[in-house]
């Protein structure tokens, strides 16, 4: 009896301890699956993920986006949070607008824009080529840009409105202050250029600086039209002026008045139903991970900042108490979970979030330190700064399914429009528990379906010796595909191959002639130069009006081209100006005579006077002989 009591004993102990151990691996199995569902790039990172983000606010024609963190390069898209190691570019009848807080981006056809680095303390930008206007409106952030050139750095030392030209004509950059006042920097030059200047810099084949006196062009007046629209903004009376895509605002809502959450925008012109994060898609960015892209023109304030509301039977936006420089968020959302005890959904599982509602703390899905949670949560939750333990709410006001969002999980990872596949809340959505990220295999999923969209990077280039050597940020890698341009004397190319600004591809625009294009080879080449009259003297110069064009098509070209477009063209036409007379007076010059028909009607007389002169002397000769004989015979 006593060994059976013995023995039931110890069976027990071993049956708890057996739980224990089933326990522990069931805890190990989630905190595995756990760490699994988000990028490694963005689990541990060196830092916080910054605060400061750009935003593609408006696209107009061909304009590609570079990932160099993601290796993916794809058409750009409106909304689209801009970070470090990107890079926008634009085709040759392509423009892009970029904001980032109070300062705007715009870019001109056929321009390429590198984001070397843009956090809380620096935003770096390499304009490759092309054309590319700054509005900085924010007098604490000029010590914070840093703008470069492949061969200057331009420094900003006022507020103002700014434009730079890289290569539009070739080896030439150009800075144009409308306001303020640039510091242009770079190998052995150093100057200043003021409000209404223009100063144009060459490294090659000696350096070269002048000013001059800006001119405006379509790009200016479209640059000009979108800075005065926000330059009457309303909706920075209740936002920053710093929370980037806030001049959206205005035009497609308005603000009202609530006893409960204060100042409240609601958006107009929205469809019935409409919810928030229902009409976009997600997109995983590093290094935050999964980030809502919106559809709407409007669609990124709100949907990374403040918090949304739903009052008087419509959703509004609660922006918060007011913060001169608030922290950017991917998505203000929470997740449904899975039951049980596995946290991942096969590749077409149900996903569903919805929104979170004032006072609801936001926890991120990916890696952030006690001070981030703070920042992210400021003025959206009491007491923010006296939080040790961060929890999700017991109970989340719009965790139901009218207000919830569900999809097959392969609309996350295939960047599907939501509103095209949304799906009825599954039955068991009240038991699932609550989550701060997706429950969707990223490494696994995510890569598979990148496959097709992933460019190899080639590596990057040594720095170029005249670039000048504080730099603030690591330049991303260049693909070869966009790579910026060689190089080479400009080669005569088809009119109807010409761009919309007149310039040809791969050669600066036709009204700037570069010192290659000033020797000009005449017609009188095809003339031996024994045939030529040494006594004949250069004719007076034709007008230029007067200048026949087909027998000189070389020539024809340089004097009867066309005014460029205005800005470009009077920094070169002042240092080409005096060049035309020297190669009139060049000692080539004086054959042209020998193309025209006059010289070679005046050619034949020249030829015949002298054997003219020797048959007169033989006359002479013979007569005077005669005479001799005639006397001798007398």
């Amino acid at each position: 009896m006593l060994n059976q009591t013995a023995y039931s004993a110890t069976g027990q102990t071993w049956r708890r301890r057996l739980r224990l151990a089933a326990t522990l691996l069931v805890a190990l199995a989630i905190g595995t699956a756990v760490h699994a569902q988000t990028d490694p790039a963005t689990t541990t990172p060196a830092a916080d993920p910054p605060a400061r983000v750009g935003r593609i606010s408006l696209i107009s024609g061909p304009v590609t986006l570079t990932d160099y963190r993601a290796n993916e390069e794809s058409d750009a898209t409106l909304n689209w949070p801009l970070t470090s190691q990107q890079r926008l570019s634009t085709g040759r009848l392509g423009r892009a607008e970029v904001r980032i807080g109070s300062t705007s981006l715009r870019l001109d056809g056929d321009s390429v824009l590198d984001f070397n680095r843009i956090d809380d303390e620096v935003i770096q930008l390499t304009l490759q080529r092309g054309s590319a206007s700054m509005r900085v409106r924010n007098r604490e952030q000029l010590r914070e840009i840093d703008f470069l050139t492949p061969r200057e750095r331009v420094v900003l030392e006022d507020v103002g409105r700014y434009r730079i030209d890289v290569d539009r004509s070739e080896g030439i950059s150009a800075i144009t202050v409308r306001v303020g006042a640039a510091r242009v920097v770079g190998g052995r030059t150093n100057f200043v250029v003021q409000s209404g200047q223009r100063g144009e810099t060459s490294a090659e084949p000696v350096p070269n600086f002048q000013l001059v006196t800006p001119a405006s062009d379509v790009f200016d007046d479209w640059v000009a039209a979108r800075d005065r629209r926000d330059d009457s903004l309303q909706s920075t009376r209740y936002v920053s002026a710093e929370t980037t895509g806030v001049e959206s605002l205005d035009d497609h809502g308005e603000w009202r008045s609530d006893e409960s959450y204060g100042a409240v925008w609601f958006p107009t012109g929205v469809v019935a139903g409409w919810a928030p994060y229902r009409y976009g898609r997600w997109a995983h960015v590093a290094p935050w991970g999964w980030t809502w892209i919106d559809d709407a023109s409007w669609g990124f304030t709100p949907f990374h900042y403040g918090r949304w509301v739903f009052v008087h039977n419509t959703w509004g936006w609660v922006p918060g108490a007011y913060i001169a420089r608030p922290c950017y968020a991917p998505a203000l959302v929470a997740w449904y979970g899975t039951p049980g005890v596995s946290v991942s959904v096969s590749f077409g599982g149900p996903v569903g979030w919805f929104p979170l509602g004032p006072g609801e703390v936001f926890i991120p899905g990916y890696y952030y330190s006690r001070r981030y949670v703070n920042s992210v949560n400021y003025g959206h939750v009491t007491n923010i700064n006296y939080i040790t333990v961060i929890n999700p709410p017991p109970n989340y006001r719009y965790r139901q399914p009218s207000y919830s969002t569900w999809v097959p999980g392969e609309a996350l990872v295939r960047r599907t429009p939501i509103n095209r596949v949304v799906q009825p809340a599954p039955s068991e959505w009240a038991k699932l528990p609550t989550m701060q990220h997706p429950p969707v295999k990223v490494t696994e999923d995510l890569r598979r379906s990148k496959q097709s969209m992933v460019n190899t990077i080639a590596p990057v280039e040594a720095p170029r010796p005249g670039m000048p050597s504080r730099d603030v940020g690591r330049r991303p890698n260049d693909p070869s595909r966009i790579e910026a341009p060689v190089r080479t004397p400009p080669t005569r190319v088809n009119p109807g191959e010409r761009d919309a600004k007149g310039d040809a591809p791969g050669r600066p625009p036709l009204t700037k002639v570069t010192p290659n294009d000033e020797r000009v080879p005449t017609p009188v080449q095809r003339v031996p130069r024994s045939e030529a009259p040494r006594s004949a003297t250069p004719r007076p110069e034709l007008p230029r009006g007067e200048v026949p064009a087909a027998p000189r098509p070389p020539k024809a070209q340089p004097m009867e081209r066309a005014p460029a477009p205005p800005g470009q063209v009077a920094a070169p036409v002042q240092q080409i100006a005096p060049r035309p007379a020297p190669r009139q007076e060049a000692p080539v010059q004086p054959a042209v005579p020998r193309a025209a028909p006059p010289v070679h009607q005046e050619a034949p007389v020249h030829r015949v006077a002298p054997p003219q002169r020797e048959q007169n002397a033989e006359n002479a000769q013979r007569s005077k002989t005669q005479r001799q004989i005639e006397s001798q015979r007398n």
